[in-house]
C-alpha cells in the first residue's frame, strides 16, 4: 500500500488526497504490528481469543481496502481487484463457508460505497478515468457491472477454496501418514525392547511394567494390566499394572468367568463400549474408573493360555486389525518372557539345592578326610611303632594324595559357598587394602624362594568394604597363588587396588606362561586347567578362578582377563561401590 501511495502521488497526485492514503499505510502498519506482537509474545492465547484476533484483522484489512478503494476512485479504482487477492488470502486461513461469508460481506461493503459514491452522492469521490465529481451512472449497466464483477469475486472464492481444500486434504493425509508411521515405528520399537528382554533380563516384574507402560501409551488407552492364570485354579493373578487405581484394581477377584479372559488361543476379547456390553463382571467398577473400552489378548505359551494383556481404552473405540495384531504379538513376547523367567527361577533353584547339597557333602567328608590325615601323620611320624622304608614311603604317597583329597573338598566348600547369595549372610566391615597386604605377606615367602619378586601398589586413602567373612581372604590368594605358581623364576607379580566414588578396582598382574586365546573363556570353568598349567603342576583342582569369579560375581562385580602367551596375564576385577 505504500508503495502504491506513492505511484499514485507520482502520476495522480493532483486527483488523489495523498496524505490521507499514507495516514491510511500508517494506521494499517500499526495494527498490524500489533497483531504481530500479540501472536509472538510469550502470553499463551486461549483459542477464542487467537480467533477472535483473527476475525478482528481480517475485518481491519477489508475497511482498509474499501477506504483505499474510495480515496483512488472509487469502483473504478485499480484496487478493486485486490478484492481477489484478499479472497485468496481468506481461503488459506478460515473454513469454505466462512469464505463465502467474508465475500458476500465484501460484496456489501462494495455495494455501500457505490450506493453513497454514484447514487446518492454524499461521498465525493476523485475517478482516475471520470475526473474530479464524475457524472451520475446509469443504473442498469451499474448493476449488471456489480453481477459480473460479484460472479467473478465467487468465483474466486470458488478456485481458491477448492485449490486449498486440496492442500488441506493433502496436508491431513500427510499427517495422518507421519502419525501412522510414528506409531509403527514405536511400535517397533516396544516390540524390539520386548525381544530384547527375553534373551537378557530375568527380572520379570520389571520387565512387565515396562511393557504394560509402553502398551498403554502406544495404544493411547487409560491402562494396561497383565494376569497370570494361577495354577490350579480360575483365578488371574495381577502381575503388572499401570494407569489404573488401587480401588479398581483391587475391586474383586478377578477369574476366567469375568467376560475378559480368553477361551481359546487364538480368541480376542474386545469390548467396543462398556456401557453397552454385557459380558463384564465389574461393568459399574469400569465406568466408575473412567474406562470405556477394553481388549484382552491370550499370553499363549506352547498352546496353553497362561494368562492375558488387558488394555484398558479410555473412549469408546474399534480395534483394527493392525492393533489387534501389534497386541497378539506383543502378548507372545510378554507369555516367552514369563516362560524364560519363570524357568530361570527353577534353574536357580535348582543350582541352589545342587550348591547347597555339594556344601553339605563337601563339609561331612571333610571331618573324616582330616581325621585319617591326622591317623597318617601319626603313624608317619612313629606314634604307633617303627615304620619300615617300604611301608614309610607307601605312606608318604598316601598322606600326599589325602592332602590333595582335603584341598578339593576345601575347593569345593569355598567353591559352593561363593556362589550362594549375600542375602541372609552377616557382612563385616573390612579395608581391602590391609586384605591385600596381608595375602601378599602369607605368599611372600614361597615367593621369594622360588625368586618372583612381588610389587604392591598401595592406594592413597583405606579402601572399606563390606564381606562375607573370609571372601576377600580366599580371592587374593588364589589370584595371587596362581600367579606365583606360573611365573618362573626371575618374574614378577604386581598388585593395584584404586578405588573412586562408584567404584573399585583390583589388578593383579604377572609375567608368567600366559594362556592362549582359545582358552580365555574357559579358565573359570570348574575343573579347568590349560595344556601348559598341566605341564608346569601337575597337581591343582582347577576350581581356583572359579572360587574367584563366583565371589566377584556374588558381590555384583566385573572380571575380565588379558593375556598373551609366554608374557604374562592380567586380571582385573570391578566392584561397585556399597
Amino acid at each position: 500500500f505504500m508503495l502504491l501511495a506513492g505511484c499514485f502521488w507520482v502520476f495522480f497526485r493532483h486527483l488523489m488526497p495523498i496524505g490521507t492514503l499514507y495516514s491510511l499505510c500508517g494506521i494499517i502498519f500499526l495494527y498490524n504490528l500489533f497483531f504481530a506482537l500479540l501472536f509472538k509474545s510469550q502470553q499463551q492465547l486461549t483459542y477464542q481469543t487467537a480467533i477472535f484476533s483473527i476475525r478482528l484483522q481480517i475485518f481491519l484489512d477489508w475497511l482498509a481496502l474499501l477506504l483505499f478503494i474510495h480515496f483512488t476512485g472509487g469502483i473504478f479504482s485499480p484496487l478493486v481487484f485486490f478484492t481477489i487477492l484478499h479472497v485468496i488470502i481468506d481461503a488459506m486461513i478460515f473454513s469454505p463457508a466462512q469464505c463465502y461469508i467474508y465475500t458476500a460481506a465484501l460484496l456489501i461493503g462494495l455495494g455501500v460505497l457505490i450506493v453513497l459514491e454514484y447514487v446518492l452522492r454524499i461521498v465525493p469521490v476523485n475517478s482516475l478515468w471520470l475526473g474530479p465529481q464524475p457524472p451520475p451512472l446509469e443504473t442498469v449497466p451499474m448493476v449488471i457491472a456489480f453481477i459480473l464483477f460479484s460472479f467473478v469475486l465467487f468465483c474466486a472464492t470458488f478456485l481458491a477454496t477448492s485449490i486449498m481444500g486440496r492442500f488441506r486434504q493433502r496436508e491431513l493425509d500427510v499427517r495422518r501418514l507421519s502419525g501412522n508411521l510414528q506409531k509403527a515405528l514405536t511400535r517397533m520399537e516396544t516390540l524390539y525392547e520386548a525381544t530384547k528382554a527375553m534373551v537378557t533380563s530375568y527380572d520379570l516384574e520389571t520387565v512387565l511394567n515396562r511393557i504394560v507402560q509402553d502398551s498403554a501409551r502406544i495404544m493411547d488407552a487409560k491402562g494396561a494390566a497383565v494376569r497370570l492364570l494361577q495354577e490350579g485354579s480360575r483365578e488371574l493373578r495381577l502381575a503388572a499394572t499401570w494407569g489404573l487405581s488401587d480401588a479398581y484394581l483391587h475391586k474383586g477377584p478377578v477369574t476366567t468367568e469375568d467376560g475378559l479372559t480368553p477361551k481359546k488361543p487364538e480368541d480376542v476379547i474386545m469390548v467396543e463400549d462398556v456401557d453397552t456390553d454385557g459380558r463384564l463382571k465389574y461393568p459399574q467398577e469400569n465406568r466408575e474408573e473412567g474406562i470405556r473400552s477394553i481388549i484382552s489378548v491370550p499370553l499363549v505359551h506352547k498352546g496353553k493360555i497362561i494368562g492375558d494383556l488387558r488394555i484398558y481404552g479410555k473412549t469408546r473405540h474399534h480395534y483394527t486389525d493392525d492393533e489387534i495384531s501389534f497386541l497378539k504379538i506383543l502378548a507372545g513376547g510378554v507369555a516367552v518372557i514369563i516362560d524364560n523367567a519363570r524357568a530361570w527361577k527353577a534353574l536357580e533353584e535348582s543350582n541352589r539345592r545342587i550348591i547347597s547339597f555339594a556344601y553339605r557333602i563337601g563339609h561331612d567328608l571333610k571331618s573324616p578326610v582330616v581325621a585319617i590325615q591326622s591317623l597318617l601323620t601319626a603313624m608317619q611320624d612313629g606314634f604307633a611303632g617303627d615304620v619300615p622304608p617300604k611301608q614309610k614311603e607307601i605312606l608318604n604317597r598316601c598322606i600326599a594324595k589325602q592332602e590333595q583329597l582335603l584341598q578339593l573338598i576345601r575347593d569345593l566348600l569355598n567353591l559352593a559357598e561363593g556362589q550362594m547369595s549375600i542375602e541372609g549372610h552377616k557382612l563385616v566391615a573390612i579395608q581391602l587394602d590391609t586384605i591385600a597386604a596381608d595375602s601378599i605377606k602369607l605368599l611372600e615367602t614361597v615367593a621369594r624362594e622360588r625368586g618372583i619378586a612381588i610389587h604392591y601398589t598401595h592406594p592413597e586413602q583405606p579402601v572399606m568394604f563390606q564381606e562375607v567373612p573370609g571372601d576377600f581372604q580366599r580371592l587374593f590368594f588364589n589370584l595371587l597363588d596362581n600367579a606365583i605358581r606360573y611365573t618362573p623364576a626371575g618374574g614378577t607379580v604386581a598388585v593395584a587396588l584404586n578405588s573412586t566414588a562408584e567404584t573399585i578396582s583390583l589388578m593383579i598382574k604377572d609375567s608368567g606362561i600366559g594362556i592362549e586365546p582359545e582358552y580365555k573363556e574357559k579358565i573359570f570353568d570348574e575343573f579347568f586347567r590349560t595344556p601348559q598349567a598341566k605341564q608346569c603342576h601337575t597337581d591343582g583342582t582347577g576350581l581356583g578362578l572359579a572360587i574367584v569369579k563366583g565371589i566377584v560375581q556374588r558381590y555384583r562385580g566385573d572380571i575380565c582377563v588379558e593375556s598373551e602367551p609366554g608374557k604374562g596375564t592380567v586380571f582385573i576385577i570391578t566392584l561397585p561401590r556399597q
